[in-house]
């Protein structure tokens, strides 16, 4: 299927806030020259495809019961891995950075309770190979050190009952 433009999804329509998403997991990217994309829920694309627009920072949105704790941080052109992951419980969070063009070329996520898989489209590159990962396990998409931001990528928590 191509895509083109801003996110979308087969069948989904892309969340405009995280009402939407039903207390659940969400994300959205700011997008270079565009700014903040809309939110995108769990499983669904956010950013861009076949603009060749960087994504620059992520933002996410934990919701009390998702899980015990979410971390994530970026990888980014000319700066390399965040020293640190940022984790939170519940409430929003930001890897990377606005208003300085460092795009995010991967990003590594580490949901404690729960397992995740994704995938990210990389510039010159297209869909990588995607990740899954149960548990307490750190997940990665994306390319390092390749000069290749991320234009697009999916990320779906899977929920473990």
């Amino acid at each position: 299927m191509a895509l083109s433009g801003l996110a979308a999804t087969a069948g989904q329509a892309t969340a405009t806030t995280t009402s939407v998403c039903n207390g659940r997991f969400a994300y959205r990217a700011h997008v270079q020259d565009l700014g903040w994309q809309p939110w995108s829920c769990n499983g669904q694309w956010a950013g861009t495809q076949g603009l060749a627009k960087n994504i620059e920072a992520i933002e996410f949105q934990i919701n009390p019961g998702d899980q015990d704790t979410f971390c994530a941080r970026a990888h980014r052109t000319n700066y390399g891995w965040d020293s640190n992951f940022v984790c939170k419980t519940s409430g929003n969070f930001q890897i990377g950075t606005t208003g300085i063009n460092s795009p995010i070329e991967a990003i590594q996520v580490q949901p404690h309770a729960n397992g995740i898989n994704g995938n990210a489209y990389s510039r010159d590159v297209g869909w990588l190979g995607g990740m899954t990962y149960e548990g307490n396990k750190i997940g990665t998409i994306g390319t390092v050190n390749q000069a290749r931001p991320m234009e697009m990528f999916w990320l779906n928590l899977v929920y473990v009952a």
